[in-house]
């Protein structure tokens, strides 16, 4: 399965996540709609009801009654007769319940000559003296109205749809679990194929200076070697040669290793002159690596195995991946309290969408999987592992065609002497 084939198959997965959290939005709403409007229907009932029976009206006449929502919280109830205190408490509660409305509710007498509500009530609570009962039930001028509030309305509808909301937490989790377990087997697999390829690349860059050795020590084991000394000694530094690459190469590889297991790894820090450090790795490369040291502070603290490991990887990573004429830029200076240090190249460019791919392990990005750049993969994953251990920021700025750029910054907490900027080419 190739990585735009996992890619899109994540993108789909996150997509139906998506959809279905929508969904279940979507349906628990409308659930909290139809209760909000069966509450309504309900309560309007209900309060008619009441209305009617709390009326005292002193003709045959029938009682007009009105019953108006000011909110989804909030009603008022006109009729056209005054109204007694006792009765409406008794078949508020009587009707709300017969009405399968059982939640607290909170109600009062308007009186239009007073201009005010003089009688409230709470069904929390116990009701109020008869004192202010009878001032209520006093006959007063058209119209009469009573109000009647539900502070806990959204509550006790939410409860209602507490069934459907579990079933789509559980629907929701069950889902997310899988989609979980499929990313995980895709990360798996695509972490297989690295190995893979890991392995099919180690198996090349370690073959080939066994070859070498093999085909040296077949020559020197010829007895005639002997009588020819310049070329004995030509197989000789072919021995060793490719014996010091293969050594570097299991070094690599065992290094990585150790870096992995926390347990093990642990830094050792001194103080270490960053131009110094700078200066003898510069000696094992030709003209087109040029020194730029712009910092006057060039002491950080550091482990110096794992910082000349560092050092090492990015500017072999920028050789290999510059074809033609390379130019590889080294740079310091002393930024905002930091020490930035830079590696710059003119090669093929990274393009974006790999780019937060290359520290990990075993990934190389397409273009680079052929034995012509050779390498395992690791290097960068061991870089970006060795940052982090000292607490150091790592960026990369990079565009296919157009190179790629490696800072690092470091933090300087002591200040250093000054140093005179320098820039240097090194020539073999």
């Amino acid at each position: 399965m190739s990585r735009l084939t996992t890619r899109i198959l994540i993108v789909l997965s996150v997509l139906s996540i998506i959809g279905m959290v929508s969904t279940q939005v979507y349906w628990v709403r409308k659930a909290y709609e139809l209760r909000e409007r069966q509450f309504l229907q309900s309560v309007t009932k209900a309060l008619g009801e009441v209305a009617r029976r709390v009326a005292r009206p002193e003709t045959g006449m029938p009682v007009g009654v009105q019953v108006v929502m000011l909110s989804p919280t909030y009603y008022l109830v006109n009729l056209d007769a005054p109204i007694d205190p006792g009765k409406l408490e008794f078949y508020l509660g009587a009707e709300l319940e017969i009405h399968q409305i059982l939640t607290d509710f909170e109600y009062g007498i308007y009186d239009n000559n007073a201009g005010q509500i003089i009688y409230e009530n709470s069904s929390r609570q116990p009701a109020e003296s008869p004192g202010l009962a009878k001032t209520a039930s006093r006959p007063a001028s058209s119209p009469y109205y009573f109000v009647v509030r539900f502070p806990n309305q959204v509550q006790y509808l939410t409860q209602q749809l507490d069934s459907w909301i579990l079933a789509s937490v559980i629907v929701l989790l069950l889902t997310s679990f899988f989609m979980y377990l499929f990313y995980r087997m895709l990360t798996q697999r695509n972490q297989t194929e690295d190995r893979r390829e890991f392995i099919n690349n180690m198996t090349h860059e370690l073959q080939t200076p066994i070859t070498s050795i093999k085909i040296a020590a077949d020559v020197l084991s010829s007895p005639k070697i002997f009588e020819q000394p310049e070329r004995m000694l030509k197989y000789v530094r072919m021995v060793q040669e490719e014996t010091l690459r293969l050594q570097q190469q299991v070094e690599t590889v065992l290094t990585v290793a150790r870096s992995e297991n926390k347990a093990a790894f642990k830094l050792q820090p001194v103080s270490i002159d960053m131009h110094e450090l700078l200066y003898n790795l510069a000696e094992r490369h030709g003209d087109y690596l040029h020194l730029e040291l712009e910092a006057h502070y060039p002491v950080i603290q550091a482990d110096r195995l794992h910082l000349t490991n560092v050092l090492g990887n990015l500017v072999d990573n920028a050789v290999k991946y510059t074809p033609a004429n390379p130019v590889i830029r080294l740079q310091t200076r002393n930024e905002n309290g930091q020490f930035v240090f830079v590696v710059q190249d003119n090669g093929i460019g990274i393009a974006p969408e790999h780019q937060p791919h290359i520290f990990n392990a075993y990934y190389r990005a397409p273009g680079a999987n052929n034995h012509s750049v050779k390498g395992f993969g690791l290097g960068l994953s061991y870089v970006q592992k060795i940052i982090k251990a000292h607490h150091w920021k790592l960026s990369l700025s990079s565009a296919p065609g157009q190179g790629s750029s490696f800072s690092i910054r470091i933090p300087q907490p002591i200040v250093q002497p000054l140093r005179k900027k320098t820039e240097l080419r090194v020539k073999n």
